[in-house]
């Protein structure tokens, strides 16, 4: 077992001799433009700004809904009747992943995209806005959350 200033020690030389972040040695093109160009790329996409507008709203909707859970169900939640800001904290994507999100639909640019689970919405607002030509087709079990979303 090693001591924490073993472990210290080898995290910082680990840190400082990694080189893959960058997409350096990576032998497929696919990988190493998807690293470069969706990873690592953050200044050329700018997703718009009405969308966390929206998720802000989301978060401060506190009606109550009755949902009918198809999928894999809550964590968080086991009960019938969540609120929409409930639902807005748990289910739907962080910040971080949305951006990803629209980073890879606006680098990549595909024709259709199909989405499990649509929650809320707001991962389908972020691909849409990345590539307004493309036919998303989202599916959500729940009527009522759909009918928020």
């Amino acid at each position: 077992m090693y001591t924490s200033f073993q472990l210290a020690k080898k995290y910082i030389n680990y840190y400082l001799s990694a080189a893959n972040g960058k997409g350096h040695g990576t032998h497929s093109p696919f990988v190493f433009d998807f690293i470069l160009s969706v990873l690592n790329n953050r200044q050329h996409y700018t997703p718009p700004a009405e969308i966390e507008a929206l998720r802000q709203k989301l978060l401060a909707d506190s009606t109550e809904i009755e949902i009918e859970d198809l999928g894999a169900g809550s964590r968080k939640d086991t009960s019938q009747k969540r609120k929409i800001n409930n639902i807005a904290a748990t289910a739907v994507k962080p910040k971080k992943w949305s951006h990803f999100l629209y980073r890879l639909v606006a680098h990549y640019k595909p024709q259709t995209i199909i989405e499990l689970g649509t929650s809320l919405g707001i991962s389908t607002a972020y691909m849409a806005a990345a590539n307004p030509a493309a036919h998303i087709y989202t599916i959500e079990g729940s009527s009522a959350i759909q009918q928020k979303a």
